[in-house]
């Protein structure tokens, strides 16, 4: 570098680096003591709180690692190894390299411009990604309330819908335990199956329009009093319909299908097959086994076995195939399990 290249350069100095490199700590990586020393004291000139020099890749990647620098200067060729060392993977996390022989112009004055604007540009970008991350976290938090209240809010669903009827709360918690199980051992993926467990006690959510003297009656309903209680699934679909999350649209589906049979013949649509979203498929095959296994006004509780022979009876027809193999597959001693557990 020439002489006429020291000259003092201003931080205001139009086309200088202006206050971008006051308060900086730049690291100088290279071998030429005389060079580093000049732009050195040409940095420390401009602003530089810290201009430390290393003298090769290695001692820069340590330095770096101890105190992390601003920029980072390479001199003599430097800057591909650099940045293959300190940034292996082009992630441009780190500190920015400037490789000086790489400028177009040459001269500390080019240095000090061109690492004044990687300055400039490292800076907005960190604080970019700072506010980001608050504007996340912020809405992570929001989210995290706004579920809450959700769920709150359906398990007072729940208990409504329980007192209105003969299906306890043992019943819905065991519905959804079994609904939970048959999705894990049918493959669905876990954040379905959490959402399935979540929502399932809410299938019955509509008979809270039923009058009770059809929902507590102890003898077998009349076709004209079974095709009001049929109104159930539409009336519950109804009422948690519009829901802007996963949890509130599985919460509507669990309601309005755990009554769509497989074969098209259900209620209140007559959906068939892969129609009929999974978390319905779900809850009618853990719904019906767990009415089976229980006592009602109107039947006796049947064994396990009976039940399971049922549910096997009913595959194509009633069930998804896929939901009947889960229930083989989980066995009698996990049926037996989910009949009594709670």
């Amino acid at each position: 570098m020439d002489d006429a290249a020291l000259a003092p350069l201003a931080p205001d100095d139009p086309g200088g680096p202006g206050d971008a490199l006051t308060g900086a700590w730049v690291l100088l990586v290279g071998q030429d003591a005389a060079a580093a020393g000049r732009l050195r004291a040409r940095l420390a000139a401009a602003g530089c709180t810290a201009v430390e020099i290393a003298g090769d890749v290695e001692e820069a990647a340590e330095r770096a690692a101890v105190a992390r620098p601003d920029a980072i200067l390479g001199l003599a060729g430097l800057g591909p190894a650099l940045r293959a060392r300190l940034d292996p993977l082009g992630l441009r996390t780190g500190p920015p390299v400037v490789a000086v022989d790489e400028l177009p112009e040459p001269g500390e004055p080019a240095v000090l411009d061109r690492l004044g604007l990687i300055l400039d540009r490292h800076r907005l970008r960190t604080r970019t990604a700072e506010l980001e991350t608050a504007v996340a976290s912020q809405g992570i938090a929001r989210q995290r309330d706004v579920d809450a209240a959700q769920l709150d809010g359906l398990h007072r669903l729940a208990l409504a819908a329980e007192h209105r009827d003969d299906n306890t709360w043992e019943h819905t918690q065991r519905v959804a335990a079994m609904a939970a199980r048959l999705g894990r051992r049918a493959g669905v993926g876990e954040r379905d199956v959490e959402l399935i467990r979540l929502t399932a006690p809410l299938h019955d959510i509509g008979k809270i329009a039923i009058p009770d003297y059809i929902l507590l009656k102890p003898d077998k309903l009349t076709d004209e009093e079974f095709d009001l209680v049929k109104t159930h699934a539409a009336i519950g679909g109804r009422i948690l319909a519009g829901g802007d999350s996963d949890l509130l649209r599985t919460a509507e589906d669990v309601a309005l299908r755990h009554h769509e049979r497989w074969d098209g013949s259900g209620y209140p649509d007559g959906l068939a097959g892969q129609e009929i979203p999974i978390a319905g498929r779900l809850v009618a095959v853990a719904d019906v086994f767990d009415i089976l296994v229980h006592e009602r006004p109107w039947k006796q509780g049947w064994s396990v076995d009976d039940a399971a022979a049922e549910i096997r009876r009913s595959s194509g027809s009633h069930f998804d195939p896929s939901v009947v193999r889960a229930f083989e597959e989980l066995g009698p001693a996990t049926w037996q399990a989910l009949a009594t557990e709670i």
